[in-house]
């Protein structure tokens, strides 16, 4: 798992004094369900309903005609609660969208937006994770465990494939295409290392973690900008880094990943991630997540302090097995404001920031290369390629 956490001073919140149009800006809030069984989720639709939360559930090939599904849309709907389907593969299918997986995903969302269609789902939305897979990262946490940085550069390498890249690019938008003739609008999530290497015109990183997406058509898009476990205050700057960033490079409506709330180091499913990815607990160290809503107040403040107000959470599962409960860290995201003034200045952890994400760029480059013709991609963004 790729981590970029580097400092920022300390912060205050600021109430919105009406000076800007991002003072303006109120939180739009969606949070991620991942492990939770559907029934389960369902009684938790109220609160979500209380705050105006859409909530991002996990649905997998397997879960095509499940009757808690159907219930769970249909009390969404009561609720006035707006689903968004988040499609996973099993781990020994790659888990997430890539360039090895575009075939098994074109599977899942067409059949799944037919049975939407069928069962009157009410599902308008749905979102393609984008990120390496546990095979892919596995390898790489071999090579992190020998501190081999060559090893790792051959790995990378070893995965770029310009012709199939090209291919699985075509066949993601294609797909959109289909989806939105069925109705349903498509979103992106990624890792935010992507925004860092499209700063510098690297978009070659995506072929070499099998993970095409900036030359997408999405209709929206997340990256995934989690605190782990730098502190509170130096999350701040790295969402204000992010949350620039991502408006810079995307002309679709742009949100950011947020968390983790509450502890999921003893969610049995992370223990089990922890051993498909090859990083046991070194990965269950980055779990432990924020106990305290007021840093994930202060974090939804950052962003709309840069513009992004669509913020979501990671993750149900976490928040509802926390101290604070699921309506603590609600209430918090929902309180916030544009984080402003002296007190959010962040020169010294922005230029750390910025040199760490130069040496990386700068070590890929060098490694593993950048080479040119991938922005040539951008053409496939229209229906058919």
């Amino acid at each position: 798992m790729i981590c970029l956490m580097t400092a920022t001073a300390g912060c205050a919140l600021l109430h919105d004094g009406g000076r800007s149009d991002t003072d303006a800006l109120r939180p739009r809030l969606g949070i991620w369900c991942e492990f939770m069984p559907y029934r389960q989720v369902v009684n938790w639709l109220p609160m979500l309903s209380r705050y105006d939360c859409r909530l991002l559930i996990h649905v997998e090939s397997e879960d095509i005609g499940d009757e808690d599904f159907v219930r769970l849309c249909r009390a969404a709907c009561s609720n006035g609660v707006r689903v968004t389907a988040w499609f996973l593969l099993p781990y020994d299918k790659s888990l997430y969208v890539g360039e090895e997986t575009a075939g098994e995903f074109e599977r899942l969302a067409l059949a799944f937006a037919d049975w939407n269609t069928q069962a009157h789902l009410g599902v308008r939305e749905v979102v393609f994770d984008c990120e390496p897979n546990p095979q892919l990262g596995a390898r790489l946490a071999e090579c992190l465990r020998r501190h081999s940085l060559f090893g790792m550069a051959r790995v990378l390498r070893g995965q770029m494939d310009r012709r199939n890249f090209a291919n699985s690019v075509h066949r993601l938008n294609n797909l959109i295409f289909e989806l939105h003739a069925k109705g349903l609008r498509v979103n992106g999530a990624a890792n935010r290392v992507f925004l860092d290497f499209m700063r510098y015109g690297n978009v070659a990183v995506q072929d070499s973690l099998n993970a095409p997406f900036s030359m997408i058509d999405w209709d929206g898009v997340s990256f995934i900008t989690y605190r782990y476990k730098t502190s509170a205050a130096r999350y701040v700057a790295m969402i204000k880094r992010y949350g620039r960033l991502e408006r810079r490079y995307f002309d679709s409506e742009s949100g950011l990943d947020v968390g983790l709330v509450g502890d999921h180091r003893h969610i049995p499913e992370h223990v089990e991630r922890a051993k498909r990815f090859g990083l046991g607990a070194y990965y269950l160290g980055y779990l432990e997540g924020m106990h305290d809503p007021d840093d994930l107040r202060q974090a939804v403040s950052a962003a709309l302090g840069v513009g992004v107000s669509r913020i979501n959470i990671y993750s149900l599962e976490g928040a509802v097995g926390s101290k604070a409960g699921l309506e603590g860290w609600l209430q918090a995201a929902a309180g916030a404001r544009p984080l402003r003034g002296p007190a959010v200045w962040t020169p010294f952890n922005s230029f750390k920031m910025g040199l760490t994400a130069l040496t990386l760029e700068g070590l890929f480059r060098g490694l593993v290369g950048a080479e040119r013709g991938y922005h040539d991609l951008s053409s496939c963004k229209e229906a058919g390629g």
